[in-house]
C-alpha cells in the first residue's frame, strides 16, 4: 500500500491517498481520506471523509480504516 500525505487549508485536517488492491477483485484502487487530527496521540485521528475511485460507498474498502 502506497501512500501520500497531503494538506489542507484547515491546519486540523490532512488528506491522504492510498494505492491498493480492491477487497472485493482485486483491482488497484486509489482511497482518498480526509482526517481530522486527533487532540491527543493515544487516540486516531478521526475520517471525516472515504472515498475510494472506483466505488465510494464501498463498505469493504472503508472497514480497512476504522
Amino acid at each position: 500500500m502506497e501512500t501520500e500525505n497531503i494538506s489542507t487549508d484547515n491546519e486540523n485536517q490532512f488528506t491522504e491517498t492510498y494505492k491498493c488492491k480492491c477487497p472485493t477483485d482485486a483491482s488497484e484502487v486509489t482511497h482518498t481520506i480526509v482526517y481530522q487530527k486527533a487532540t491527543c496521540t493515544r487516540v486516531d485521528d478521526v475520517i471525516l471523509h472515504f472515498h475510494c475511485n472506483r466505488d465510494s460507498k464501498c463498505v469493504k474498502c472503508y472497514q480497512n480504516y476504522l
